[in-house]
């Protein structure tokens, strides 16, 4: 129903008891799906991609017409790189332009030996949105962490709203923080607003995540106008096509010739973040513990994350391209070890 036809029915329904006769008119027939496939072809590992995906078929500015948008634009700013010289990626960059859902799923089953090399997958859903007259903010949605069995503190689930994730559930990777870190670089540029939710799921980064590689979204909700004939191109902003654009770029050309200072210097990065979430996790264990909270609860907590980011940090070695070097996996070693030492004091700082 459109945004106007509820305003109308809300309105009748004021006034006392309303009737509404619907018609309907359907079809059901045969139809081919139809997915464009566009490459930009690695220069030394061709066979690892970095993967993209925005769905074509719904018919808003925002959803989706501005995420399809925004990949268009990528896909010409690449191209156009690419030609002059500026850049030459050294794995494979793919976007993929087709129906929600299927068209990541059908990329991924259609081929198995291709789908080895998949790397990333980043899904652009909703990525324009003019948040002054929405009502909706970014977000990065994470692949499955703690923080979607645990929410509190700055979490908060979007009102999609989420399923309940279990432990055995979660996927330990650098991927979450790695693109939050992006999106703030753009960030500190432009003051653009930047937030992030615990994984939900619903879009085209959940078939990643079911092939078992490392999926996250970018979008932006709640939303008033979502899914209504109220999302027209006056609700799509410009500076936020750019912004998510762009630290999309970053992301993937970044992780498309990384070399080892480059793996090295995000080691270092994913090193601070984990640490800093030790810390809020820290604190907020210890509020809930003077107010009486289950002590069992708050060192399970804090375990976890610990756990999630000495995990995280080892799967860094796919970084480098054409293998990690000695460097960057004595870094990573000896990164995962000080994280796992600081959170074995953080928690032994609960115990006093």
């Amino acid at each position: 129903i459109s945004r106007d036809g509820l305003d109308r029915l809300r309105t009748a329904l004021a006034k006392g008891p309303t009737m509404v006769r619907v018609h309907t008119t359907s079809k059901m027939y045969p139809s081919d799906e139809l997915t464009l496939v566009a490459e930009l072809h690695g220069s030394t590992t061709p066979a690892e991609r970095f993967v993209l995906s925005a769905h074509v078929q719904e018919p808003g500015a925002n959803d989706n017409a501005s995420g399809v948008g925004d990949l268009s634009e990528m896909a010409r700013v690449l191209g156009t790189l690419v030609r002059n010289g500026s850049i030459r990626p050294k794995r494979t960059i793919t976007m993929l332009f087709g129906l929600e859902i299927t068209q990541t799923r059908n990329f991924l089953a259609d081929d198995s030996a291709r789908t080895r090399g998949v790397r990333w997958g980043l899904s652009l859903d909703m990525t324009g949105e003019d948040t002054k007259k929405t009502g909706g903010t970014f977000l990065i949605e994470k692949m499955p962490d703690p923080s979607a069995i645990w929410t509190r503190g700055d979490d908060h689930h979007s009102e999609w709203g989420g399923s309940p994730v279990t432990k055995d559930q979660l996927v330990p990777h650098y991927y979450n923080d790695y693109l939050l870190a992006r999106c703030l670089d753009q960030a500190a540029t432009t003051g653009w607003v930047v937030r992030t939710n615990p994984f939900e799921g619903g879009s085209d980064h959940t078939p990643f995540l079911q092939f078992k590689k490392p999926g996250a979204l970018f979008w932006h909700f709640t939303d008033v106008y979502y899914h209504t004939d109220g999302d027209r191109i006056d609700k799509v902003s410009v500076s936020e096509l750019t912004n998510v654009g762009e630290a999309a770029l970053a992301a993937v050309l970044t992780l498309t010739s990384a070399d080892g200072a480059t793996a090295r210097e995000l080691v270092a990065e994913i090193e601070r973040a984990a640490v800093s979430r030790l810390d809020t996790e820290t604190a907020l264990s210890r509020a809930a513990l003077a107010a009486d909270g289950d002590r069992a609860k708050e060192t399970d907590i804090l375990r976890t994350w610990t756990d999630y980011y000495v995990g995280a940090l080892h799967t860094m070695t796919d970084i480098e391209v054409g293998g990690s070097s000695p460097q960057t996996t004595a870094a990573i070693d000896a990164a995962a070890a000080r994280v796992k030492q600081a959170g074995e004091q953080r928690l032994a700082s609960l115990a006093r």
